[in-house]
């Protein structure tokens, strides 16, 4: 537990001290007729290498571990997969990393280091976000995840670089980008339909459309019965999205994939940030007047939003497909968080800081009082002790 709080806290502090480092550094150069910062300063090489070793020295740290590690294990001593269907560009890196002999721990390195270069390569021209970011990661939710779904957390980060590729209407390169995240993760063929979001023209000042839409997706997400015509006509799709294996969970005569979730605050908090972040959207849009990537995340962020509680009481593979757009509410949220604190606003700047920056501390304390486990995937370990 202490080692848990230890890096979590300790991990999200300097990283974000290093991101208001590297961001003030760049506005003060700017302001005084200056180029901005490349993403070699040191401020940034520090934060890739501290998030990288954190990464790579993860011990059954979230869900998916074991599976990855065992895999990765298994192709050293024996030479194949034990599971036959990873994607092509995914099995690559594996085969590549594991017949050279390396630790394991440097095959973890390398996803974490391809995904953080992604996300900073993304924030290259908004390194103000930086600080928010990191502490959304570490004390929110967000790190569990991408460590857990390795392959999902890659395309995740590489989704948010080419959302600047929509918006400068660059498709055939987002062709090119979503057909190699196909390679790593067959469910990024949802990639291609994504690219129409941005386009939609949205109202700033009707934030009721938002609100009004979110409501409904909870409406409709509360008695997910319907979901089933759908999965008796699209067992195809499921299977060219790699899930046919599970297609049989949402057959007529199967309820299994319908069950009732509880509301509590992992459900609850992101709803409440989301919207704190509508409320405030046309502040937010007109103090980053200049920036064109915010109005995409927007976006992207309310269909995340709409979809995950659309999918709410159903099954954890139906949701997958909404969180290949959860890096762009994170993003959202450094914003939100950004604005806030800026103008001052300290009512609702505490809510986010309370619906974003409690999750580790409340999933250790739930681990304290009901007792040790060998495996709990919410909690920090490391191969080293």
């Amino acid at each position: 537990m202490i080692l848990s709080l230890a890096v979590y806290t300790g991990t999200a502090i300097v990283m974000a001290w290093l991101g208001w480092h590297v961001g003030h550094r760049e506005q003060r150069l700017m302001a005084a007729g200056g180029a901005s910062l490349s993403l070699l300063s040191w401020e940034i090489i520090a934060s890739v290498i501290i998030y990288t070793v954190v990464s790579a020295l993860r011990w059954q740290t979230s869900w998916d571990y074991n599976m990855y590690y065992n895999y990765y294990v298994a192709m050293q001593s024996l030479g194949e997969y034990s599971r036959e269907n990873f994607e092509p560009g995914f099995s690559l890196v594996t085969h590549a990393m594991s017949r050279a002999g390396l630790h394991f721990a440097f095959y973890f390195a390398f996803w974490a280091l391809v995904q953080i270069v992604l996300i900073f390569y993304a924030l290259r021209h908004r390194k103000v976000l930086l600080p928010w970011l990191a502490l959304c990661v570490f004390l929110g939710p967000y790190y569990i995840f991408w460590m857990g779904f390795v392959r999902q957390s890659v395309v995740e980060a590489l989704f948010v670089v080419m959302v600047e590729l929509i918006i400068r209407r660059k498709f055939w390169w987002y062709l090119l980008l979503s057909l190699v995240s196909i390679s790593i993760h067959k469910m990024c063929v949802l990639f291609i339909p994504l690219y129409v979001v941005p386009l939609i023209p949205v109202r700033t000042a009707k934030r009721w459309l938002p609100f009004a839409l979110i409501v409904l997706c909870i409406a409709l997400g509360s008695f997910p019965q319907w979901i089933r015509w759908i999965f008796d006509h699209l067992g195809q799709l499921a299977q060219v999205l790699g899930y046919g294996h599970y297609h049989r969970l949402f057959m007529s005569n199967n309820l299994e994939y319908a069950f009732r979730a509880v509301i509590g605050p992992s459900r609850l908090f992101p709803l409440l940030s989301c919207c704190v972040a509508i409320w405030y959207y046309p502040s937010i849009r007109q103090m980053f007047g200049n920036d064109s990537y915010l109005p995409a995340i927007y976006r992207f962020s309310l269909v995340y939003m709409g979809y995950i509680n659309l999918f709410a009481n159903t099954t954890q593979y139906l949701a997958r497909p909404g969180e290949l757009m959860r890096t762009c509410f994170v993003f959202m949220l450094c914003y939100t968080f950004c604005f806030l604190w800026r103008q001052r606003k300290w009512i609702p700047f505490a809510l986010m800081a309370l619906c974003n920056f409690y999750y580790v501390f409340y999933e250790i304390a739930k681990f304290a009082k009901g007792g040790g486990s060998i495996y709990v995937p919410e909690l920090y370990h490391t191969f080293l002790f």
